[in-house]
């Protein structure tokens, strides 16, 4: 069966949800966005403190994942977990790579600094608490999560956001990727 999945990862405010918004629909395939489950808690719990967002963000990586493995694809967006973060830092990974052999990691490439604007000027629910952080120690923490590198799952796809990509060459990027994991799986069945 043919469940092909594209998993956004890099940075905060990398601009993993804004190309997720175009990819998915280019795709043909539903967007799973764990900030939009996370907002949903929010609106239905209210905002709290810095451990009652931890709380929801971990129901809403669970929410994120019963979603995917009930899918037939999609493309998943979420501020994934590295090693070396913290423990409770970033939604978990090591679930999807039994969603399908179909995955492709599109990894965007953002320079810390330009994140780290762009994390200052977005404006997203309260309950997310982005308020808190000055620039000095999100550009610290930004620098110190460029450092880890990209997450490791399925095939890799960079895309380099400081720009607005060109979406028609990410979307043959993405194919060709999924063409070769079926490729990949059909050579290991024989």
């Amino acid at each position: 069966m043919y469940r092909p999945f594209v998993v956004i990862s890099g940075l905060p405010a990398a601009g993993k949800t804004m190309l997720a918004r175009r990819l998915a629909p280019a795709l043909d395939l539903p967007l799973i966005d764990k900030d939009d489950i996370l907002e949903r808690l929010f609106e239905l719990r209210g905002a709290g403190d810095a451990a009652w967002r931890r709380m929801l963000s971990r129901e809403s990586d669970i929410i994120l994942q019963r979603e995917a493995m009930s899918s037939n694809g999609a493309v998943l967006v979420s501020f994934w977990h590295l090693p070396g973060m913290p423990a409770n830092s970033g939604t978990p990974t090591s679930w999807i790579a039994a969603l399908s052999g179909q995955v492709v990691n599109v990894n965007c490439k953002c320079e810390p600094e330009t994140a780290t604007e762009r994390f200052l000027r977005r404006k997203r629910h309260l309950g997310h608490l982005d308020q808190e952080a000055s620039y000095t120690e999100l550009l610290t923490n930004f620098q110190e999560l460029s450092r880890l590198g990209p997450i490791d799952v399925g095939q890799r796809v960079e895309v380099d956001t400081l720009r607005e990509p060109e979406l028609d060459a990410v979307v043959r990027d993405v194919r060709d990727a999924l063409a070769r994991c079926l490729t990949a799986a059909a050579s290991d069945e024989r």
